[in-house]
């Protein structure tokens, strides 16, 4: 009896130790590194159907979609705003307040209307700080809430921050990330650029299980090199997703952008 008993407990101590194994294994995740040239060239419909033509993978990955540049991307190529603090810029975003605000934030539906017009907005529904975050399908005239509903099918949504670098030594941008999307098919993008029409980009696809930390660090960008005394940097973040499946999906919060001369 007592064997029997020691048996039951044995197997049982076991078995919790195999669930976070069981979990992992059901619950893949990947990240890497790419590079989008033109984000208005034709875009990819499907991750799975092959590299975009104007896609250049950095790692061995699954092939990623492309989004599209919105209109009016002229308007961002004017003079970055003067947020600096002596030699430091420290600014952060928490999405606390009114968010988007232009010229500095843009947030759109990179395909339009095709799908349903669907952006980056705020949300409470998770957050790493505060009571706001950031999600893919939020804004815009279809936004809806992740409260009750995933992130739609077919979603090509984008947010733009720019900023100067002019006279910088260091400079970063540190955010938290928390994603639950279709693996190898719906990815959550951070890239950065310099003209707006080459981005170089780090993705998930998958699920993160907890709150992440992103960075760029713009001493070292992947692909690219130093983004310092540049008179604008665009930091931008994406979502896309294809025709099937859907889940939470990825929210953004505490944003912190720091230059130091």
């Amino acid at each position: 009896m007592k064997r029997s008993r020691m048996l039951v407990v044995v197997l049982a101590l076991l078995l919790m130790t195999l669930i976070p194994v069981l979990a992992s294994a059901q619950s893949p995740e990947k990240t890497g590194s790419f590079i989008i040239r033109n984000r208005n060239a034709p875009g990819n419909p499907l991750a799975g159907a092959g590299i975009a033509k104007a896609t250049q993978q950095l790692d061995t990955a699954k092939p990623v979609p492309q989004a599209a540049l919105p209109s009016g991307v002229a308007q961002l190529l004017g003079p970055a705003p003067n947020t600096r603090v002596g030699t430091l810029l420290n600014y952060k975003e928490g999405f606390e307040q009114v968010w988007p605000f232009f010229p500095e934030w843009v947030s759109y539906d990179a395909d339009g209307p095709y799908n349903g017009e669907y952006c980056w907005g705020q949300n409470d529904f998770i957050s790493f700080k505060g009571d706001m975050s950031i999600w893919p399908a939020a804004g815009c005239w279809d936004g809806v809430d992740p409260t009750y509903y995933y992130y739609p099918n077919d979603t090509n949504s984008w947010t733009d921050y720019v900023m100067s670098t002019m006279g910088a030594r260091k400079a970063n941008v540190n955010f938290r990330y928390w994603n639950q999307s279709e693996y190898g098919w719906d990815y959550f993008y951070w890239c950065a650029s310099v003209d707006y029409w080459t981005w170089y980009c780090d993705y998930h696809t998958g699920d993160t299980g907890k709150w992440r930390k992103g960075r760029i660090d713009l001493r070292n960008v992947p692909g690219y090199g130093s983004m310092l005394n540049e008179p604008a940097v665009f930091i931008a973040f994406g979502f896309t997703s294809d025709s099937i499946i859907t889940d939470d999906g990825p929210f953004v919060d505490d944003v912190r952008f720091l230059l130091w001369d």
